[in-house]
């Protein structure tokens, strides 16, 4: 049995241009974003009043048309993890690491400790970076066409 898809954060865009299952919806910020916790970090889409989003086009939606985009209940969650807990790890990780090697070594703890926080923060956001690069070209962390509210007249 299918169930019906959840999502997360709505809203409401107009359809600027179709590529083969993609459209390219212009729609408010805020609408969009408004209850992100992750919205002042985020850059995926650029900044401004508007955003431009690449949806999936699942029903056919043309240029002009007035549509519902949704981002998938979980995605949002997941990503989450990605960008708040990889550089969490990475900064307690090498904290750890740094002072382990400053002690075993009779080096300066706070410093070796230091460094090991700075270089493995780094790694953890070039990290981050390859994961968001390679997680934007699946499809299931797109945004989609729910429905069409008002098609374009065309006549």
């Amino acid at each position: 049995m299918n169930r019906p898809k959840a999502y997360m954060n709505e809203a409401e865009g107009i359809v600027q241009e179709v590529q083969n299952n993609k459209a390219l919806v212009i729609t408010d910020r805020q609408a969009m974003c408004g209850q992100c916790t992750a919205k002042s970090f985020c850059s995926i889409f650029g900044s401004g009043e508007e955003m431009l989003a690449e949806a999936l086009n699942p029903i056919g939606a043309k240029a002009g048309d007035t549509v519902k985009i949704g981002v998938p209940t979980g995605t949002i969650a997941k990503a989450s993890m990605i960008v708040y807990a990889l550089p969490t790890i990475g900064i307690v990780g090498g904290s750890a690491l740094g002072y382990y090697i400053g002690k075993s070594y009779g080096l300066d703890v706070n410093l070796s400790t230091l460094i090991g926080s700075l270089v493995c923060i780094a790694l953890s956001m070039i990290s981050v970076r390859l994961l968001s690069n390679i997680l934007c070209k699946k499809l299931s962390y797109k945004p989609e066409i729910i429905k069409i509210i008002k098609p374009t007249n065309i006549g």
